[in-house]
């Protein structure tokens, strides 16, 4: 630290005066410098952010003093330092869905046939379907059995939502 002098003009006495601690001396050595290690991750983070989504973003150190009720000058001081970080996200672009006639959500709109139906892979959606339904199950099912759930599924019209 330097030291240099002043003058009171009220008094004409020269005062030494001492330089302030630098910020960042009192910002690591505050709350065995937790608050300085979050501080630089969360710019790291800032700049990570504003670098991918090419949207600016603040980090703000704030720091509150404050003097115990009945403060007497000269007594100790209360001194909290917080992060506040507003680091920019990308936008999630919306999507098309369409309502079925329960009020559930579809990729498909239900008003039109689908043009390429594929027989096949609608079979082993069912398949697949049926089998999670089965899965845990401590005893094996029968091959036979799942061929008959899936033939009754399928004539019922069972369609697996996609």
């Amino acid at each position: 630290m330097s030291t240099t002098a002043r003058l009171n003009t009220d008094t004409g006495e020269v005062l030494d005066d001492t330089a302030p601690e630098p910020f960042a001396d009192f910002l690591v050595q505050h709350m065995g410098g937790r608050v300085h290690d979050d501080a630089s991750r969360e710019l790291r983070e800032l700049n990570r952010a504003v670098s991918e989504h090419g949207k600016k973003g603040t980090l703000a150190v704030i720091v509150t003093v404050e003097a115990p009720k009945g403060h007497v000058e000269g007594g100790p001081l209360s001194i909290a330092v917080a992060t506040v970080l507003k680091a920019p996200k990308g936008i999630t672009p919306a999507s098309v869905y369409y309502l079925d006639r329960e009020g559930n959500t579809s990729r498909r709109d239900p008003r039109q046939d689908p043009l390429f139906d594929d027989p096949a892979g609608h079979e082993a959606r069912v398949r697949s379907a049926v089998a999670n339904a089965l899965r845990g199950r401590a005893d094996a099912v029968p091959p036979d059995l799942v061929d008959d759930l899936v033939a009754g599924l399928t004539a019922a019209g069972y369609r697996q939502q996609q």
